[in-house]
C-alpha cells in the first residue's frame, strides 16, 4: 500500500470533491426532470394542485435515495405540503437545518422566452428554465451534498423544503408555535445567489424589514384639475416631496438614527452588472437615479446599512382629471444585522 500523505484533511477534501464531480451528470438530469414540473404556487393553494404535489413527491424520492428519513409532510392551512426530513447527528455533532422551496413563479409571456420555460436548456454554460435558479437547483445542491457523504454526513441534518414560498410563506409565522421541529445549531438557506457566475458565494446575513403606511390628506374631496389644478394642494405632490427628504443627493438615507457603515466586502463588478437588465444598467450609469443606491453615481457595492424604499399611490388612481385629495405611500425599511466586534 502506498504511503498516505501526512495531510489527511487534504485527502478527504480531494476525495469529496471527486465524488461531487462524479455526481454532477445525474444531478443535472434530475434538475431537468424537476424543472419540467410546472410547480407554480398561488395564494390559498388553489387548483390545479397536482404540479406542486408532483414536485413534492419527486423531491421526497430524491431525499430518500440520499439517505434522508423523510417524515410526514407538514400540512398547514391553504398551503402546499412542507417536506420535513432528518438524518440523526453523530454523537456530539451539531445539527444543520437545510431549507429550500420547490414552488416557482409563473412563466409569464412564454413568447418572450428564448427556450421553453419548463424545459431545462443549457446555453452558454448556464441552465435556463423557470425555477432552475429559484430554487430547484438549490434543492439538488442539498441532495448532491448528502449523496457525496454517502447519506452519512458528519453533522445531523434537518430538511425543510416548502412549496409556497413565492407568494407568502406560511413559515414566517408557524415555527414559533412548534420550535422543536426547527431546532438546529445552524441553518443553510438555499435560496440565494452568487456574487457573479462562477464565484461560490456564502450569504451570512440579510437585512430585516419593517414597513409603514403614510397617508396625506389635503382636501375634503378631489377637485377637478381643470378648475383647481395648481391652486388646490395636490396630496400626491405633498407626499412625493416628503418622501424625497428620506435620501440626500448621493442617495444615502438622511433619516437621523438609521445606521450606515462603510462596506469593506466584495462588490459587484462591471462585468457582473453587464448581465443586469438594460434599464437597471442605465440607471446605474447616469441621471438622478444613478445615486439611488447611495454614495454617489454608479455605486455597485452592497452596504451594511439601513435602507428605505418608498412607493406611492393615489387614493383614486382612475380619476386622472382630478387633483387628488389624499394619497398613500408605503415605506419599507431594511435593517442590517449588527456586526459582532472581536
Amino acid at each position: 500500500m502506498a504511503d498516505m500523505p501526512d495531510d489527511g484533511a487534504t485527502v478527504a477534501n480531494s476525495s469529496l470533491a471527486e465524488r461531487v464531480t462524479a455526481l454532477m451528470p445525474q444531478l443535472e438530469e434530475e434538475l431537468a426532470l424537476l424543472v419540467a414540473i410546472p410547480s407554480v404556487s398561488a395564494a390559498g393553494f388553489p387548483e390545479p394542485r397536482q404540479p406542486l404535489l408532483d414536485a413534492y413527491d419527486f423531491i421526497v424520492g430524491l431525499l430518500r435515495d440520499a439517505g434522508v428519513e423523510v417524515l410526514e409532510p407538514l400540512e398547514l392551512p391553504d398551503t402546499a405540503p412542507v417536506i420535513m426530513g432528518e438524518i440523526p447527528a453523530p454523537d456530539g455533532a451539531p445539527t444543520v437545518l437545510l431549507y429550500g422551496h420547490y414552488d416557482v413563479v409563473p412563466a409569464g409571456d412564454e413568447s418572450k422566452w428564448e427556450s421553453p420555460p419548463f424545459e431545462a436548456t443549457e446555453r452558454d454554460g448556464a441552465i435556463y428554465g423557470r425555477g432552475t435558479a429559484d430554487s430547484k437547483s438549490n434543492i439538488l445542491v442539498h441532495v448532491g451534498a448528502l449523496r457525496a457523504w454517502g447519506g452519512k454526513p458528519p453533522v445531523g441534518i434537518k430538511l425543510v423544503i416548502e412549496g409556497q414560498e413565492e407568494i407568502g410563506s406560511a413559515l414566517t409565522t408557524f415555527p414559533p408555535s412548534q420550535p422543536e421541529l426547527f431546532a438546529a445549531d445552524a441553518m443553510v438557506i438555499a435560496d440565494m445567489g452568487s456574487l457573479r457566475p462562477g464565484v461560490p458565494t456564502l450569504t451570512v446575513g440579510l437585512r430585516g424589514m419593517a414597513g409603514v403606511i403614510v397617508q396625506v390628506r389635503t382636501l375634503a374631496g378631489p377637485k377637478h384639475s381643470g378648475q383647481f389644478g395648481g391652486a388646490a394642494p395636490d396630496a400626491l405632490l405633498v407626499l412625493l416631496h416628503a418622501l424625497a427628504t428620506l435620501h440626500d443627493e448621493n442617495g444615502d438615507v438622511a433619516v437621523p438614527g438609521l445606521r450606515r457603515e462603510e462596506w469593506t466586502g466584495a462588490s459587484y463588478s462591471d462585468d457582473s452588472s453587464a448581465t443586469w437588465p438594460r434599464s437597471c444598467r442605465e440607471c446605474r450609469s447616469s441621471g438622478p437615479a444613478a445615486s439611488a443606491s447611495g454614495s454617489g453615481p454608479g455605486r455597485r457595492s452592497p452596504s451594511p446599512a439601513s435602507t428605505l424604499s418608498p412607493s406611492t399611490r393615489r387614493s383614486m388612481p382612475s380619476c386622472r382629471t382630478r387633483a387628488p385629495s389624499s394619497a398613500f405611500g408605503s415605506i419599507r425599511r431594511r435593517t442590517p444585522q449588527r456586526r459582532r466586534r472581536r
